[in-house]
């Protein structure tokens, strides 16, 4: 998609506001997303932020999907260079970005809701976790908080459990550490830049690794018949409305608060939409068929620790070290799942962003949030 097509993809999506010129004055906003326009993420996750921070006429978003402005691969670095002002960036792919990435990325999912794994991911990097602020300026970007999606398997249309299976084997990856897995397994990571089912139809992939959310697309349900359960990871430390340092040091204090108080809305908003889609793609699994099958105990052992390599801080940390980050994880984790359930019936996006507001960015300094360290 050409620069205007995918502008104009951006704007049919959230609304007409969103399109240049309409509201004269207004800081123009470029943000790459390196994710399909039907995507949770996008569609409800960035249409709610989009809708908050253009309330008052201080913004206007134009929104690049399919990382039609920087490219799928240079969607954190060029978003570090200022290439574009905002966007998704997926940190679990660069372990330098957070402290004890790996300890905290597996407890990010524990327990049955990865809802409550964000919100714990969301405040304990920004309210408790400074040097994790400090590295991720370094790098030119700011933390506007996290969210995930549900565990990652392989859904294929023959059974993958056992460890041979995977021996060439074409899988659809979304990208580091997951590539590095897929060939330690044997496999061969294919990034699909078009539709998933239509890859397993023409042969070109063996397999997709992703959530089950993802069999909420019918299409896909209709090729896949079987999903291998096992660990393979989460989008657990992703970060979708990542800002760029210099834009957000550019910015105002009062424009500052307008982003901070868009982004437990859209938080909120792309929590709900995971959660409705792997509602709607159980239900799917049970109408098609699709069943879930075992990893084999030697398919397990291979996969064990792949996003845990030489250089990550655990395996050189003393003192206050991963033993105590997890700790300090846990107890959030428990508050939020304690939060989350508290409330009658289902969660709305006003409730779950009540919470994160007040549990987490009434509590932030809007003048030195993210700044890093400035030059005197």
């Amino acid at each position: 998609m050409n620069r205007a097509g995918s502008v104009l993809a951006g704007c049919l999506l959230l609304a007409a506001t969103t399109c240049p010129g309409l509201a004269a004055g207004a800081r123009v906003v470029s943000v790459n997303l390196p994710l399909s326009a039907a995507h949770p993420v996008v569609a409800s996750g960035w249409g709610a932020f989009v809708e908050a921070a253009e309330r008052d006429g201080e913004f206007l978003f134009q929104l690049f999907v399919d990382g039609s402005l920087l490219g799928r691969k240079r969607a954190l670095v060029g978003l570090a260079l200022g290439d574009a002002q905002m966007g998704y960036a997926a940190l679990t792919a660069h372990p330098a970005g957070l402290r004890h990435r790996v300890t905290l990325g597996r407890l990010a999912l524990a327990g049955p809701d990865p809802m409550a794994g964000a919100a714990a991911m969301t405040e304990f990097v920004m309210l408790h976790c400074p040097s994790c602020l400090e590295s991720l300026a370094k790098r030119g970007i700011v933390f506007l908080g996290s969210h995930a999606a549900g565990p990652f398997h392989l859904l294929a249309p023959r059974p993958l459990a056992r460890a041979d299976t995977l021996k060439g084997a074409r899988i659809a990856s979304p990208g580091p550490p997951w590539d590095d897995l897929l060939r330690r397994l044997d496999g061969h990571p294919e990034p699909v830049a078009g539709n998933l089912a239509a890859g397993l139809r023409d042969g070109r992939i063996d397999a997709v690794l992703g959530p089950v959310a993802l069999l909420a697309d019918t299409g896909l349900a209709r090729e896949v018949k079987t999903v291998t359960a096992m660990h393979f990871g989460v989008h657990r430390v992703a970060s979708p409305f990542t800002a760029n340092l210099g834009f957000w040091r550019a910015l105002a204090p009062g424009e500052r608060a307008v982003l901070l108080d868009a982004a437990p809305i859209g938080l909120a908003a792309a929590a709900l939409a995971y959660r409705a889609a792997d509602e709607k793609a159980r239900r799917v699994m049970g109408d098609a068929g699709i069943a879930f099958s075992r990893a084999h105990p030697a398919l397990v052992r291979a996969a064990t620790g792949f996003d845990a390599g030489t250089g990550t801080v655990e395996l050189r940390s003393e003192g206050e070290g991963a033993p105590a980050f997890a700790a300090g994880f846990r107890r959030l984790h428990d508050k939020y799942s304690d939060l989350f359930s508290a409330g009658q019936g289902k969660p709305s996006v006003e409730s779950v962003a009540d919470i994160l507001r007040r549990e987490i960015f009434d509590r932030l300094n809007v003048g030195t949030y993210g700044l890093g360290l400035v030059e005197p």
